[in-house]
C-alpha cells in the first residue's frame, strides 16, 4: 500500500454514510438542528446537498468520537439512558434525535434528561443561541410523547483536546418557546413544499455559509478591489491563518507544561523563566437563568453594546474549499 490517501478518503466517506444512517433521509423531514439553523440554508442544502470532503467530515467526526466516549462513561457509572433517541411529532414530519436520554437523576428518581453533546476547540462562556434551540426543540417533541412527569435538558460541550467538559444545564420544556420553534419548522416546511421563501437568519455561522453568495442578508454588490487593497487584504489573510495555527498550538504546548507544574509553579533554567499561579474562582452573573428566573428583572439590568466591524478575508482558494465542503 504505497499510498493511504485515496484508501483513507474513501473509508472516511464510508465511514460518514454509516454513522448518519440512522438518521434517515434528511430530505424528507425537519430535524431540530433545522429548525434552530438559517430556513435558506437549510432549503438550499436540502435541495442540492453536497458531500462534505474529508477534512469536513474528520471535523464532524469530533462529534461521534465525544459521543462514543461518552457513552462507555456514563454505562461505566450505571447510567439509565438510551442513545440516538428519535422523537417524531404526530402529525407533522419533524423529527428530532437525542445524543443521550437519561430516564433517572442522579439520586434515582424518575426523571427524563435530555443531553445534546457538542464537540468543542474551547469552551464557551455560555451556550450558542443554535444549541439552545436545538435543545429547546427536542424538549418539545419529547413532552409530546411523554405528556407527564419531569422533563429536562441539558448542553455537554467537550473539549477533546483540552479534556474539558462543561454542562450547561438547567433547560426545562418552556410552551412558548417551542411554538416558536414548531412555527419555524412550519415555515421550513411551507419553503420546501414552495410555498413560502426561505427566511435567512444571520449570525456567527455565516462566515462558514457556502450558500452565503446571493443571500438577501448580505445584499451589498460585490466591488472590485483595487490592488492595494487586495495585497492588504491577503496579506491579512495569510498573517491570520498564521496565528490561527500559533494560538492552537500556544494552547496545546500551554496544557503541556501546566500538566507538567501544576497549578503553582516557578522554575527557572539559563533561557527563561517558568511560573505558574493559580487564579482562586469567582462569581459571576449567569444571564440564561437571570432572564428565566427573574424575567422582570432582566430588562432593567441590560446595557447597550456598541457594535462593530467584523473583518473576513477569504483566498480564491478557501473559498473553493468551504463551498466543496459545505
Amino acid at each position: 500500500m504505497s499510498n493511504l490517501h485515496p484508501f483513507f478518503d474513501m473509508a472516511v466517506q464510508e465511514l460518514n454514510r454509516r454513522q448518519t444512517a440512522t438518521l434517515g433521509d434528511r430530505s424528507t423531514y425537519i430535524g431540530a438542528s433545522d429548525v434552530a439553523g438559517c430556513a435558506r440554508k437549510v432549503y438550499l442544502q436540502k435541495q442540492t446537498p453536497l458531500q462534505p470532503d474529508t477534512t469536513m467530515l474528520l471535523k464532524f467526526s469530533r462529534g461521534h468520537a465525544a459521543e462514543w466516549l461518552l457513552d462507555r462513561i456514563f454505562t461505566a457509572g450505571g447510567g439509565v439512558y438510551d442513545t440516538q433517541v428519535e422523537l417524531t411529532h404526530p402529525s407533522e414530519p419533524m423529527k428530532a434525535h437525542l445524543d443521550f436520554l437519561f430516564y433517572n437523576d442522579f439520586d434515582g428518581n424518575p426523571e427524563l434528561h435530555a443531553i445534546e453533546v457538542k464537540s468543542v476547540s474551547g469552551i464557551p462562556d455560555a451556550p450558542y443561541p443554535q444549541w439552545e434551540d436545538q435543545l429547546g426543540f427536542q424538549l418539545g417533541l419529547l413532552r409530546m410523547q411523554y405528556p407527564k412527569g419531569k422533563i429536562s435538558g441539558s448542553i455537554l460541550a467537550m473539549d477533546l483536546n483540552a479534556g474539558q467538559v462543561h454542562q450547561f444545564n438547567g433547560y426545562g420544556y418552556d410552551e412558548p418557546t417551542f411554538n416558536y420553534l414548531y412555527c419555524r419548522g412550519l415555515h421550513l416546511l411551507d419553503v420546501l413544499n414552495g410555498r413560502d421563501e426561505p427566511r435567512p437568519s444571520p449570525s456567527i455561522l455565516c462566515g462558514y455559509c457556502a450558500h452565503r453568495d446571493g443571500c438577501p442578508a448580505f445584499s451589498s454588490p460585490p466591488v472590485d478591489l483595487p490592488v492595494e487593497v487586495e495585497m492588504l487584504a491577503q496579506k491579512y489573510a495569510e498573517l491570520n491563518v498564521v496565528k490561527n495555527q500559533a494560538e492552537k498550538e500556544l494552547k496545546s504546548i500551554r496544557q503541556e507544561l501546566v500538566d507538567y507544574t501544576g497549578p503553582k509553579f516557578k522554575g527557572h533554567s539559563d533561557r527563561c523563566d517558568l511560573t505558574v499561579s493559580y487564579v482562586e474562582p469567582s462569581m459571576t452573573v449567569d444571564g440564561t437563568l437571570l432572564k428565566k428566573h427573574f424575567p422582570d428583572v432582566y430588562p432593567q439590568v441590560l446595557k447597550a453594546r456598541a457594535g462593530y466591524s467584523r473583518l473576513e478575508v477569504k483566498t480564491i482558494r478557501q473559498r473553493e474549499q468551504l463551498s466543496a465542503a459545505e
